[in-house]
């Protein structure tokens, strides 16, 4: 492309008229051939957040030719979608975006460690894990944090001790890296680092470590004064006592919970659930209904059907989904006379529901 055509497209990029902005956008983004190359470097120093993000889009077809340090600076610029569109710039650079990138967490520049360390946070290569690791011990907190989160994305085990070590560290800290720990296979001692964490004095901490311990997590935690623990207890336990305690909760939030919990493992506590039937907040109202889809018992039934007259239409739909789960003669008569709504999408639910209870016929 000659440079008068291509100083026309800029000019376009620069007007207020979005069509004329996106097609000039397309066809410099097009652009690939060695001619065009200086022009967009030329372009991407302008002091225009649409152009420089425009043209760090561009040389994504030029990205064998580049020499990705003098980039570095576009992955902190103040402008979000210029850090977007460096971000993908440096995700499809190959190796010698990712050396870059290790080689930047040594920069004496905090600006340039930070943006790096957070960068390889989004590539998930196994040369990052080295260099994170490394960046998780510097002595600049906002660097040890976002090196803790960045490690926690990748799945090699090699990134565990280095997240068990933050634990100790500040709570930013030590929440990232529980968030890390997450769904991971802990041995002892690493288990013992995060049920620690159950007695400190931050609430989400607390709750960060239950979603970590998942099923191990002690029932003792009914006891917490924080309803965010006891709701995270409620959605991670499967012994029946602590469910039945935390459905009885004076907080909604961890009724709703554990009353979810109980639908999704599939639990026969009907006397726990019905109850709930006639909870406050219809939240609660919704996932009992749902609960109890699975259940047999015969007072079940006349208990469902009540709640398709409950003012909430998601607590009908809830019940109307159990019942045709249910199934039964008296369910279908129920399910056929509630059909005469006119929420269509109520209407829709409760018509899967009456086929799902004929089939049972």
């Amino acid at each position: 492309m000659k440079k008068t055509a291509f100083d026309e497209l800029i000019a376009a990029i620069r007007s207020d008229d979005t069509a004329r902005q996106e097609e000039a956008a397309n066809k410099i983004c097009a652009l690939h051939d060695p001619a065009s190359l200086q022009f967009i470097l030329a372009a991407l120093k302008k002091n225009d957040p649409l152009t420089r993000r425009v043209m760090l889009w561009a040389l994504r077809n030029y990205s064998a030719e580049l020499e990705y340090a003098q980039y570095l600076s576009y992955l902190a610029d103040e402008n979000l979608g210029v850090r977007e569109a460096a971000l993908m710039l440096f995700m499809e650079g190959g190796q010698p975006a990712v050396d870059t990138l290790v080689a930047a967490i040594s920069s004496n520049d905090m600006t340039t460690q930070y943006a790096s360390v957070q960068a390889l946070g989004q590539f998930r290569v196994p040369a990052a894990i080295p260099a994170l690791i490394s960046a998780a011990s510097s002595s600049e907190s906002d660097i040890r944090e976002i090196a803790v989160m960045s490690l926690g994305v990748y799945h090699d085990q090699a990134v565990v001790p280095t997240l068990v070590s933050a634990l100790n560290d500040l709570p930013a800290i030590r929440l990232a890296a529980l968030s890390g720990l997450r769904g991971r296979q802990l041995i002892e001692d690493e288990l013992s680092a995060v049920f620690a964490s159950l007695a400190d004095e931050r609430e989400d901490i607390r709750a960060a470590g239950v979603y970590v311990l998942d099923a191990l997590t002690p029932g003792s935690l009914t006891a917490d004064p924080s309803p965010y623990v006891r709701r995270a207890l409620a959605s991670v336990t499967a012994e029946v006592p602590v469910l039945t305690e935390l459905c009885g909760d004076p907080d909604p939030s961890v009724r709703s919970a554990a009353a979810e919990t109980i639908r999704k493992q599939k639990l026969r506590l009907e006397d726990t659930l019905l109850p709930l039937l006639a909870d406050p907040v219809p939240g609660v109202r919704r996932a009992a209904a749902s609960a109890l889809g699975s259940s047999d018992r015969p007072d079940v039934v006349p208990a469902l059907i009540s709640c398709l007259a409950d003012p909430k239409p998601g607590i009908r739909a809830a019940a109307a989904a159990s019942l045709g789960s249910i199934g039964g003669e008296p369910v279908i008569e129920a399910l056929k006379e509630a059909s005469h709504t006119n929420n269509p999408i109520l209407a829709g639910i409760i018509k899967n529901a009456l086929m799902t209870a004929e089939r049972k016929k």
